[in-house]
């Protein structure tokens, strides 16, 4: 299937499977996109960026595998002139690079950057759904970034809180919340108790 002839189609075909193995190996490590910014050499610059490296080990293996798979198909297969197979082998390894480049762009641009104060819990309004006893543990509901989340809860002031009750989240220790009730909170705009900036309505949580 491959025939070669001499040293220059033995490094072609080389070079072809090698970027190709390569960037297989590479992708199924996850490391494509580990490299350098080469807008950072000489400038003593070496703070952190968004996005893929400018030179990286995908777009390396990607320029690699089309220049060598592009120069030996123009060579060997259209006997073209070993110069201009090899041009057009460059340009077709540029264009490689580029196009895997912009893959990883728009893979980047897809990523979502978790928020903390996103997952802040206190301050969130929940729903008991199971009893809470005096002085005892029952079960809350409530929505956090669309998504419903049950947690086992307690009183804060170690009261009973029948089920359906609206509460407020003042924290979480031990994977247990601690609640009060929203009127609670309500009339006492002066507690030294912060529970935190409410993210919902109590009329919000449905059963």
């Amino acid at each position: 299937m491959f025939s070669v002839n001499d040293w220059l189609d033995a490094l072609l075909l080389g070079a072809f499977f090698f970027g190709l193995v390569f960037s297989v190996a590479v992708l199924l490590l996850g490391i494509a996109d580990l490299g350098f910014d080469s807008s950072h050499i000489g400038h003593g610059d070496h703070g952190g960026h968004d996005g893929p490296s400018t030179l990286n080990i995908g777009v390396i293996l990607a320029f690699i595998t089309w220049f060598g798979g592009i120069a030996y198909l123009l060579r060997d297969g259209l006997d073209l002139f070993a110069p201009i197979a090899l041009l057009v082998g460059i340009g077709a390894g540029f264009a490689g690079g580029y196009f895997v480049r912009r893959l990883f762009l728009y893979a980047r641009s897809q990523e979502t950057i978790m928020n903390p104060d996103d997952y802040r819990l206190p301050g969130v309004i929940a729903r008991v759904t199971s009893s809470i006893r005096e002085n005892g543990t029952g079960e809350v509901m409530y929505v956090q970034m669309g998504v419903r989340q049950v947690s086992a809860a307690r009183s804060d002031k170690g009261i009973a809180i029948p089920k359906g009750t609206e509460v407020v989240i003042l924290r979480r220790d031990k994977g247990v919340v601690y609640v009060d009730l929203w009127e609670n909170l309500v009339d006492r705009p002066d507690s030294s108790r912060d529970p935190g900036p409410m993210v919902a309505q109590p009329t919000e949580i449905k059963a």
